[in-house]
């Protein structure tokens, strides 16, 4: 018996050595906590009461980097949202979160070097607001500083704005939140080639006036709450982008005196807002001239160029003028999304006009 003993702790002995050696060499995982320093937050994050980041609105993004490695995510969901990696600059996994809190992997054994990693969400409020809970770091990752960016954009709209359906097969297809992707919306994509930071505040079904509005949920930090409210001086945009009118025309044609009103009155709050902002005033491809009398899209293309030339009217010095931006008609051939939303293509075509645009009147 003592012989087999010895016979086995020779066998073993130099194994525990060769594994306890193999461990001890392992660099460890380090917790980064929500709100450390490096991470960047884009958009309206709820950090109330010391609890970790929460966000609803479509596109909140964070921002990192990372020296190479591996690293995690703790989220906090209701189990509809979902999330964009993006490594690089290049769209990588898709996170379908599930519901409660849980860890998923946003970068796996990245090479030693510089890794920009952003997150983005891709659906907006109405599946769900998202808690960031925190990072874990393996595999020797650390976190480096990550430069921010000079410029900001703001798109404020409805369900175009937020990328409704625009992975879809076709129009017959219903509307899942695996198939809203705000990172591949023309704001966003127009935003990602001026290396500018991108905020939209947007919700599928919003007018402009007088109903039903994205105006009443603007000052909001989550799109389904109305406290807290948000701190405008957060973000003080460069540019915005506002995308309104295809719900207020889809049935009938709101009342002209009325809508050019509200849009005025949104236009001067947005400039004390953001001093020194340029603003498109924005037709999206949804909107057409259907057969019959009535004529949606000659009506807001007329409401909209009085929005435009009384906006510019008298401007102080310092105010940027206002500009039209029609986006055009979309059409079958770039393909459709859910309920005849624009498509992924619809939404680039949209970016090529609104960054030749930005290129035109801001020289960027």
């Amino acid at each position: 018996m003592r012989r087999l003993r010895f016979l086995a702790l020779l066998l073993i002995g130099p194994w525990s050595l060769i594994l306890g050696h193999s461990a001890a060499a392992s660099p460890a995982a380090a917790a980064i906590s929500p709100s450390d320093p490096a991470l960047h937050y884009i958009g309206r994050f709820d950090t109330g009461s010391g609890e970790a980041p929460r966000c609803s609105w479509p596109h909140s993004a964070l921002r990192f980097t990372l020296s190479g490695g591996s690293a995690t995510i703790r989220l906090r969901d209701g189990g509809k949202s979902h999330w964009q990696v993006v490594l690089n600059g290049e769209a990588s996994s898709v996170l379908a979160l599930q519901a409660g809190d849980h860890d998923y992997p946003i970068a796996q054994s990245l090479p030693p070097g510089r890794h920009l990693v952003e997150l983005v969400k891709r659906t907006e409020a109405s599946q769900g607001g998202t808690q960031i809970l925190g990072l874990t770091l393996t595999d020797g990752a650390t976190l480096l500083p990550t430069p921010p960016r000079a410029r900001r954009v703001l798109a404020i709209g409805d369900s175009i704005t937020c990328g409704f359906g625009n992975e879809a097969p076709n129009k017959e297809a219903k509307f899942t939140p695996a198939t809203q992707n705000a990172w591949l919306t023309y704001g966003a994509i127009a935003a990602r080639r001026f290396d500018a930071d991108y905020v939209a505040i947007a919700a599928s079904g919003k007018k402009l006036w007088p109903d039903n509005t994205i105006v009443s949920l603007h000052d909001r930090v989550l799109a389904n709450a109305p406290a807290p409210l948000w701190d405008h001086a957060a973000y003080t945009a460069d540019l915005i982008v506002v995308n309104l009118g295809t719900n207020d025309f889809a049935r009938e044609n709101p009342d002209e005196a009325g809508w050019i009103t509200a849009y005025l009155e949104f236009i001067a709050r947005l400039r004390v807002l953001h001093p020194g902002v340029t603003i498109y005033c924005s037709v999206g491809p949804m909107i057409s001239d259907w057969p019959g009398d009535r004529k949606p899209r000659r009506a807001i293309l007329g409401y909209l160029e009085q929005v435009v030339a009384r906006a510019n009217t008298d401007l102080p010095a310092g105010t940027r003028p206002v500009h039209l931006l029609d986006f055009g008609v979309q059409s079958a051939h770039h393909g459709i999304g859910a309920d005849w939303h624009p498509s992924v293509r619809t939404h680039q075509l949209m970016a090529d006009k609104l960054a030749a645009a930005i290129s035109r009147d801001l020289g960027w």
